[in-house]
């Protein structure tokens, strides 16, 4: 009889979570910024849009990097919210943040999905805390998702996105490629679509001016990527089974965030046929709606030749493309539901209740995301990135932010002479810079390092003691901070080292050389 005087727990409803987990994923990301140490690509980034006095300037400084001028575009005009690389920081949550918003107001997934993807590794780390321009091709696919149905009014939204996707990153050029194909299946196969658009008595110059915003903004960025063309390798239509089978890999990697060594046959074997099963198991899920699985296919090509013939990709951000075309044809699918084909029901290898009917299959990665994504976003607050901004923190409390200062290597190094503000000298340069400058340098063998600093001091005869910092590669081994030695025309003694950075190549180490004078 007691327990009936007990009143019901009540639990929140879907409406709370759906206010509640945007606003602290918003939040986190906000302390994470705060706390993030910026590591060498994402320095690289901002140092190009803060170095640069005008458009013509970040235009030149951006064509050597290989990607196109569009997140050195929004730094360049967002620099000065505090005028230190913060600012950039605050521009990439905006973005991640508007991302999230989007998701959870306009995607169709169920609340599971929705908080396990939050939470996930791209959405939530990689694509958020990183500062980089892949968050904006995961904002501008989600706006595509999200007024897909405006296309019975206007292509024009469209062609924007397709347009700002081909000159956000080289990868980003299978999305935009996806959405292009994805449009013109529809405008053939679906009646009802043209007669809907046609009745805008306007309807010629609206197809027109999106032709023509899609078609300038496609050549804008190729003619950016086109500028770093001698880095790529030439095309050979030779068939390679192993790299075959390492394309897949990046396949497999999008699905659960683990890549096979490509040393070993037999794990990429293992994974290529896992990866088959996942890629069935997805494309019958959402071949009722033909435009989500044009989609799809459409994207995944495109990738994948991109991928064999081009361009592998280096770790999980590049792979993420293959989540993001997952996850966006899904979206697409869920969203239109009342307009998919009379679909089978009949028992099959994928069909509900089996272990491979996707809704399964993608609460399961989304869950390895999830796991994975908070222990990177929780790790970070614990362990540095990088060691860059607490280097620059040293030198500044030490009063020697204004010392000539010798550093190398300079693809390393940018993170703490970002945080000083000021420009070293880079031997790969031969001169004074503040970031990698890729069309001018020069790879220093690193056992050569301090033959390069008596080329610096025979250069500047009137600098007698200068600062040396040396990212881990190119660090003096077994010297302690306080050991000295000499080294022709110049000693040199260990003052500090910084190691406690999740990147190896993100470690530093302070040393000063003094010139021995006869």
């Amino acid at each position: 009889m007691e327990l009936k005087r007990i009143a019901k727990i009540q639990l929140p409803d879907q409406h709370f979570y759906e206010i509640f987990i945007p606003i602290l994923f918003i939040i986190i990301g906000l302390f994470a910024a705060f706390n993030h140490s910026l590591w060498r690509d994402e320095m690289q980034g901002w140092l190009v849009a803060w170095q640069s006095d005008n458009l013509i300037d970040l235009w030149k400084n951006n064509a050597p990097s290989g990607h196109p001028v569009l997140w050195s575009l929004l730094i360049y005009f967002s620099k000065n919210i505090t005028g230190t690389p913060l600012s950039m920081q605050l521009l990439h949550w905006s973005l991640g943040s508007s991302a999230i918003l989007i998701f959870w107001r306009y995607s169709p997934f169920n609340l599971t999905h929705k908080i396990l993807f939050t939470f996930g590794y791209y959405p939530f780390w990689e694509y958020f805390l990183i500062s980089r321009h892949y968050v904006i091709a995961e904002l501008i696919i989600f706006i595509f998702c999200s007024i897909y149905h405006l296309r019975k009014r206007t292509y024009i939204p469209f062609a924007f996105c397709i347009g700002l996707l081909a000159n956000t990153q080289a990868f980003s050029w299978s999305l935009a490629f996806a959405i292009t194909m994805t449009l013109i299946f529809d405008w053939i196969s679906n009646p009802i679509q043209r007669i809907n658009y046609m009745r805008n008595k306007n309807w010629i110059y609206d197809i027109s001016l999106s032709f023509c915003i899609s078609f300038s903004l496609l050549l804008f960025g190729a003619f950016s990527l086109l500028q770093v063309k001698e880095s790529l390798k030439p095309l050979s239509f030779i068939v390679d089974f192993r790299h075959f089978l390492s394309v897949i890999g990046q396949v497999f990697g999008g699905y659960v965030l683990v890549i096979p060594s490509s040393s070993r046959l037999l794990d990429l074997g293992i994974c290529a046929l896992i990866t088959i099963i996942l890629l069935a198991s997805t494309i019958i899920f959402i071949s009722p709606y033909r435009q989500s699985l044009v989609f799809f296919s459409s994207g995944f090509i495109f990738l994948f030749l991109f991928n064999y013939f081009l361009y592998l990709g280096i770790g999980s951000r590049h792979y993420g493309y293959y989540f993001l075309l997952i996850i966006s044809s899904v979206w697409l699918f869920l969203s239109n539901k009342d307009q998919q084909l009379a679909y089978s029901n009949h028992e099959s290898f994928f069909t509900k209740g089996n272990l491979f009917y996707f809704p399964r299959i993608l609460t399961f990665c989304l869950t390895i995301h999830m796991v994975v994504g908070i222990h990177m976003v929780f790790n970070d607050f614990l362990l540095p990135y990088s060691t860059g901004k607490e280097t620059a923190q040293y030198i500044q409390t030490k009063g020697w932010q204004d010392s000539p200062i010798f550093a190398t290597r300079d693809v390393e190094v940018v993170s703490v002479s970002g945080y000083l503000n000021r420009e070293f000298y880079f031997p790969e340069l031969k001169g004074f810079g503040s970031y990698a400058q890729w069309a001018n340098r020069v790879n220093i063998d690193r056992s050569k390092t301090l033959d390069e600093v008596q080329v610096y001091l025979d250069k500047f005869p009137k600098v007698n003691k200068l600062l040396l910092i040396l990212s881990n590669g190119s660090s003096i081994k077994n010297l302690k901070p306080g050991e000295s030695f000499y080294f022709d025309k110049f000693s040199v003694r260990a003052d500090s080292k910084f190691e406690n950075s999740y990147i190896d190549s993100e470690r530093f180490y302070l040393y000063w050389v003094e010139r021995i004078i006869d």
